[in-house]
């Protein structure tokens, strides 16, 4: 029995033994198995990766494209519709490694006049296209991708802003200043004073900057008032916080996020013009080769009464030679009535400013309002454009003081207007007296430079008796190498201003913080943009309107003085109490003055693939 036993032991040793070896060769067959499963896995995982990344370039190029499309509808906006030619001219976009097979933009219904409901410019109203994007693009190994782009095509009138300024933006007033309405440039916002208080929106898409540019002055004195209306002292910067997060945070602790910047992803805000066309090109006078988009953008297009000075030929007194050109069945005065509006003299007075005397075109806006009551059908104008043409001759009579041809338009009388009435010239526009203040209607003043002259003022004490020939500039003022030192400005009076302003602006010359600027001037910031020739210490200002700046001055170029340096050849001045603020009545479209000027922007609204 034990030796059965241990045979059967034996016996069951050598089964363990072969099993063990069957076990083995399955395990090293199913571990191989498990290899090739794995190898496959990674293979078909490689393969897989690699064509969600090529599917994925082909998204992102297809959506880029669509961005591609969105640029060039940005620069074809016009008044807040796009024509049919401006589709029919829309190319295909470069997208590097892809190309654009295909693509279409559809209007989705019509125009719409609306509250923009989101992005940086929330709460303004635009005219507004809905339009879709269909881009469809492949790569040389034939990975494509296709997607809708629903964007807004929107068109912002300027007036509605307090504000808009294209370029960098200054303030630095002493007087106190409240600025009413959204406030937007963009270039930089550079804000300082003992007294300056924002109480709508500062947007800008680059940095705002509680500092002077031209030289270090951070008053403590900048406030922005936040959703509630609460007034926040401005305490930090683009420059002092640079971080975007931290800024957008902090901006949204303190002003409820009313001061927006670059952190923000905030749009420039452009006129619609043809590339490489400044925006000065709105107040420009006509060009027989303009385009539509010029046509669309030029005030001077706008008018139905566009007037052309020509200088070889005017003479001084009334009713001067002058070119008109109106639309079909609209009139020009002739006679007493064209004596009555218009009136030209040589030298009428010496522009403390400009260090020079000027040549004007006197328009009695009071007259004309009398012309147009006697028909009105052929006789209202809503835009008036004026420009010059030609040189005059220079003698005693047109140039006594040896300082050039200056001409320049003044509007008088301009205290009810006959209708809703926009006035633009690409020359300095002066405005004597109270403006658009018996009874409002929706208007404009535009021009290179545009100076408020108080209904005190008076020609014959604006004169130059004197001048002083140690002062080292370089004008040359009554044959002598010199400055007027004989010139005393007039006290002003009380005085009141309704339209919006559209006018070139003199920008500090450079920031005093960056490489190369040395020795940096002032331009006199926006609280001198409305530029003063007289004494106003003391005096009130009142204006209510929009404040837009699109380009830098063209023609006069006097540079902004200090007027705390009374009783030398410096002062020409004095500034008035600044009682200035946004007309709500801007905010109703149905209130926007004749002509006004559009910015576009374009924003996605939703994103599809197609499939």
């Amino acid at each position: 029995m034990e030796a059965q036993r241990g045979d059967y032991g034996k016996l069951m040793l050598g089964d363990r033994h072969g099993f063990a070896l069957e076990a083995t060769v399955l395990i090293l067959l199913m571990l191989s198995v498990l290899m090739v499963v794995a190898l496959a896995g990674v293979t078909t995982t490689t393969r897989t990766a690699n064509l969600d990344y090529r599917d994925s370039r082909a998204f992102y190029a297809s959506e880029a494209a669509a961005e591609g499309i969105m640029s060039q509808l940005e620069t074809r906006l016009l008044d807040g519709s796009l024509q049919d030619s401006d589709y029919a001219a829309l190319t295909a976009p470069s997208v590097p490694g892809f190309a654009v097979d295909s693509f279409n933009v559809a209007k989705v219904g019509g125009i719409l006049l609306e509250t923009i409901a989101n992005g940086p410019y929330t709460g303004l109203y635009s005219s507004t296209q809905n339009i879709d994007i269909y881009t469809s693009v492949k790569d040389a190994a034939g990975d494509r991708s296709a997607n809708i782009v629903s964007v807004k095509a929107q068109s912002i009138p300027l007036f509605q802003f307090g504000v808009f300024y294209d370029a960098d933006l200054e303030f630095d007033p002493l007087p106190p200043m409240t600025m009413g309405g959204w406030v937007h440039s963009n270039g930089n916002i550079y804000a300082t004073s003992p007294n300056l208080y924002f109480t709508s929106m500062v947007t800008t898409p680059n940095l705002f900057v509680h500092n002077d540019k031209y030289m270090n002055y951070p008053s403590t004195g900048v406030y922005i008032a936040n959703a509630s209306g609460t007034l926040k002292q401005v305490t930090f910067d683009s420059r002092t916080v640079p971080n975007y997060a931290t800024f957008k945070q902090q901006s949204h602790t303190t002003f409820d996020d009313r001061l927006k910047t670059a952190a923000y992803g905030v749009d420039s805000l452009k006129v619609p013009l043809p590339a490489g066309v400044p925006p000065l090109a709105v107040i420009q006078p006509r060009q027989a080769g303009d385009n539509s988009l010029l046509v669309g953008a030029r005030l001077a297009w706008k008018a139905d009464w566009y007037i052309v000075v020509p200088l070889n030929t005017v003479a001084a007194g009334t009713c001067p030679t002058m070119n008109s050109t109106r639309g079909a069945g609209l009139a020009v005065p002739t006679g007493t009535d064209c004596q009555n509006i218009f009136k030209w003299t040589w030298e009428a007075f010496f522009e403390g400013r400009e260090r020079r005397y000027v040549d004007v075109l006197d328009i009695d806006i009071s007259q004309l309002a009398v012309w147009v009551a006697k028909a009105p059908g052929a006789n209202t104008t809503q835009v008036m454009y004026v420009t010059f043409s030609g040189t005059a001759p220079r003698n005693a009579t047109t140039d006594a003081h040896n300082d050039n041809i200056r001409p320049v338009v003044r509007l008088v009388n301009g205290f009810k207007l006959p209708n809703a009435f926009s006035f633009a010239t690409d020359r300095s526009l002066y405005v004597k007296g109270k403006y658009n203040s018996t009874t409002w209607v929706p208007a404009t003043l535009a021009g290179d430079a545009i100076t408020i002259l108080s209904s005190n003022w008076a020609d014959a004490s604006h004169g130059c008796t004197a001048y002083d020939t140690t002062k080292t500039v370089l004008r040359k003022v009554g044959s002598v190498n010199g400055v007027c030192n004989g010139f005393t400005p007039n006290a002003a009076a009380i005085d009141s201003v309704y339209a919006a302003i559209l006018s070139g602006h003199s920008p500090s010359t450079c920031d005093y913080t960056l490489p190369g600027c040395t020795n940096p001037k002032p331009g006199g910031e926006l609280e001198n943009f409305l530029r003063f020739l007289e004494d106003w210490n003391g005096i009130n200002l009142v204006y209510a309107g929009s404040l837009v700046s699109l380009s830098f001055t063209q023609f006069f170029h006097g540079a902004f003085l200090d007027p705390n340096t009374a009783g030398n050849a410096d002062w020409y001045y004095n500034p008035p109490n600044r009682n200035w603020t946004f007309d709500t009545r801007f905010s109703n479209p149905v209130n926007l003055p004749p002509g006004t000027p559009t910015v576009g922007n374009v924003i996605h609204t939703a994103f599809r693939p197609v499939y």
